[in-house]
Parts: structure tokens; sequence; C-alpha cells
């Protein structure tokens, strides 16, 4: 029994010395050093090179190529093509380049003028990709994909400092509930020794020493439960804290969360129809799942698209030389044309680009009614506990009056040690419940904000 005074005192002791650590100060470090936060920011980080990479389709080109023969000391050819192409918004690709060919055994097409041909014109697609093509769609995926890292990085964000709060929070509840059993332990030990004192002189009978000493051990036993309990939850914090090079740390020894009786609960604020529908119009998760839909949107236009013939038209403007002798009678020009008469591939791929669109919108409809729904209950949860805290304050005071009063009948002589017993139960009970109250409320108030994504 003596062993268990030093360690409560020991641990009194730690409590007087402890500095309040505020939910404030814990978030701060999370959001600073967190590897998963450090994850949102690549996150988004990805969404803007992903806009890079898809900008890179429309950059120009650069291309060149040179074809010899020399055979029998003769050049048979010499074929030299050098330009750049421009590829734009809308479909057209604009270019322009110089030709220089010759040799005696050069195909007779291929022919230019001793100085080279200069030429520049376009290539316009007519048909499948006039109004989105390959590289367009990817480019507006790409700035949709970017959109949607940066509400992954808020929701990413919003679930870790959730499971912090609810950490801090559960630290919170073991910590006092702890505390709250310290000081049953005192006051137990604090009868004991006044009934023993009292048996001794004659006016306790020697069995309430021993109900005392039962007393006694209940207290240290449930004390000893809440300590390794206080240990694991400890422990959870530790996995939110660590410092620049994700290097963990450990929670400060002398670190508290604060007395449960000077904890004040913020009240929730009115929110009205309008309000909520705001909300959920702005909601991530939504706005997310709206993103989907664009990009299957997408992705549906451009397989529909892929339905049409291939037809290319293209034109070159020549010319030799010194640019003032521009003729426009000097020019080539050509078509292709291609289509594939079934077409059940594409008819295939552009069904199932309709279905995929149509099961993100049956998604979005479903997660718009859950969202709503969570948050609902949150906002309800957060209130209702709210409201307890109130009541359950009160009644703690009153377990604790009629405690107290217990306790100073007994010291007259006017009382049972049972009844002192059941009294300073009922009051740890009050006590208890309040604290799971207390951490209710603000696991209710983290849950709504977690719902609304307030980071």
């Amino acid at each position: 029994m003596r062993s268990w005074l030093i360690i409560i005192l020991s641990l009194l002791g730690t409590q007087t010395r402890a500095q309040e650590l505020t939910l404030d100060d814990f978030l701060a470090i999370v959001k600073a050093h967190h590897p998963i936060a450090y994850r949102a920011d690549l996150a988004a980080e990805a969404g803007v090179l992903k806009v890079k990479k898809a900008k890179g389709a429309f950059d120009p080109k650069l291309e060149g190529r040179l074809d010899q023969k020399y055979f029998d000391d003769q050049t048979y050819y010499s074929r030299l093509n050098a330009g750049m192409k421009v590829p734009t918004w809308f479909g057209i690709t604009a270019g322009a380049g110089f030709q220089q060919n010759e040799g005696v055994q050069l195909n007779p097409e291929r022919l230019t003028p001793d100085p080279g041909l200069w030429y520049a014109g376009l290539q316009i697609t007519l048909g499948n990709g006039l109004f989105i093509d390959q590289r367009r769609a990817e480019l507006k995926q790409a700035k949709i994909f970017q959109n949607s890292s940066e509400l992954k990085q808020r929701l990413m964000l919003n679930q870790l400092l959730f499971d912090a709060k609810v950490a801090y929070w559960d630290w919170f509840k073991i910590y006092n509930k702890q505390a709250v059993y310290i000081e049953a332990l005192t006051n137990a030990e604090f009868r004991l020794n006044a009934i023993r004192s009292s048996a001794e002189f004659g006016d306790k009978p020697y069995v309430d020493t021993l109900k005392g000493v039962i007393q006694v051990q209940n207290r240290i036993t449930k004390l000893t439960e809440f300590t390794y309990e206080l240990q694991n939850k400890i422990n959870q914090m530790e996995v939110f804290l660590w410092k620049d090079g994700f290097i963990p740390l450990e929670l400060d020894t002398l670190a508290q969360p604060g007395n449960f009786r000077n904890f004040n609960p913020d009240l929730p604020d009115l929110i009205d129809p309008s309000e909520r529908d705001s909300i959920l119009q702005n909601h991530p998760e939504l706005l997310y799942a709206e993103n989907d839909i664009d990009i299957a949107e997408i992705n549906f236009r451009l397989k529909r698209e892929q339905l049409k013939p291939d037809l290319t038209l293209k034109y070159n403007a020549l010319n030799s030389g010194a640019f003032d002798n521009y003729n426009v009678e000097n020019y080539t020009w050509g078509a292709t044309v291609s289509y594939a008469p079934f077409t059940r591939k594409e008819r295939a791929e552009a069904n199932l680009a309709r279905v995929k669109l149509e099961d993100q919108k049956a998604k979005l409809a479903d997660k718009r009614a859950v969202v709503g729904y969570k948050l609902d209950k949150s906002y309800n949860d957060w209130i209702s506990s709210r409201q307890q805290v109130d009541i359950y304050r009160l009644a703690e005071d009153n377990y604790r009056r009629l405690y107290e009063a217990e306790f100073e009948l007994f010291n007259n002589g006017e009382s049972s040690l049972f009844l002192v017993n059941v009294r300073d139960q009922d009051w740890i009970e009050a006590r208890i419940k309040l604290i799971d109250l207390l951490y209710d409320t603000q696991v209710a108030k983290a849950a709504f904000y977690y719902q609304i994504v307030r980071i």
C-alpha cells in the first residue's frame, strides 16, 4: 500500500509541474511536420505538373532529316528536309520548313530548285478530331485533375486533422479519468487512516477498516487500468508528432490536456437551410465527384468523336530563293480519308464511356445524400452532447455535495462507512460521466468540422 502512495504522490507532483498542451498547439505541429501533410502538398504539386505535361503536347516541334547516297563517285541522292510544326487548340497544325534535294538517281518528284525550297502551311482535321482530339482531351482533363488534386490535398489534411483531434480528446478523456481516480484513491486512503485511528480509540468497529482497505484496493485496481490506458493514448498521440525530416517525436512527460473542470465547450452556431446548401455545393468530396463526372464526359465526347471518318486536309505554300518572289500559284495540297464501316470497336468504346459517365452521376447522387446526412448527424450530435454537458455539470456538483455531506455525518457518528462509500462511488461515476460527455462534445464538434472540411 505504501508503494502506491509513493506513486500517487509522484503523479500528483507531475500534474502540479505539468504544462498544458492545447489542441491548437498540437494541431499546429501536426500540420507543419506530419508526413501526410507533406503528401498532401505533393498531391497539389502533382496536379500542376499534370497540366504542364498536357500543355507540352501543344509545344512547337522541330524536325529534320538528311538522307544521302554516294556510289561510283556520283551523288545518287541527297535529301534534306528541316522544319517546325506548331499544334494549335483548334485541331489545326501550322508548319514551315526547308527542303533541298538533288542527285542523279533522285526521284523527279522530289527535285527542288538549286537554292532549295521553302514551304509554310496548315494541316486541318475536318472529321475525327475536329471538335476534340486526344491532346485537347488530355489538357482539359489535366486542368480538372489539377483542381481535383487541390481538393484531394484539402481532404487529406481534413482526415489527418480529424484523426489528430480524436487522438487528442482520447488523451484528454483518459488523463482526466486517471486524475479522478488519483483523487478518489487519496480520499479512500484518508478515510482508511481516519477509521483506523477511530477504531484504535474504540469509536469505530474494526470491521470498518476492512471495508476501507477493500475500497482502497478497488481504487488502486481502477487507477492501474487507467494508467496503462493513458500510456496507450500517449503512444497514439505520438503517431502525430513529427519534426522536419520525418523524425518522430515523443510527447513531453510534463504535457497535460487541462482539467475537465476548467473546460467549457463551444456552442455550435445555428445553420439555416441556405447555409447548409452552400456548404454542400462547395463540399470538396462533392466537387471531387463532379470533377470525375467532367472527366468522364470529356472521355465520352472523345470516344464519340472517333466514330467519325478520319479526314485531313493539308496545304503548303512554296517559295524558292528570295521571299519577294513569292507566287500564290506555287503550292502543294492533299487530302487523306479513312473510315472503318462497322466501327464496332469505336461504338463499344463510346458505350463503355457512356456507362462510366452514368455510373459517376449515380455515385454523385448517392454521395450528396450521404454527405448531407453525415453533416446533419454530426451537427445534431454536437448540439445534443453540448446540452447534456450543461445538465450533467450541475448533477456532478450535486453528487459532490452529497458525498461531502455524508462524509461529515460519518465523522459525527451519524452515518456509516457504507453510505460514505456509496456517495463517493456516485460522485466518481458522475465525474467519469461528465468527462465522457465532454469527450463526446469535442469529438462531435471535430466530426462536424470534418464534414464541412474546415481545416
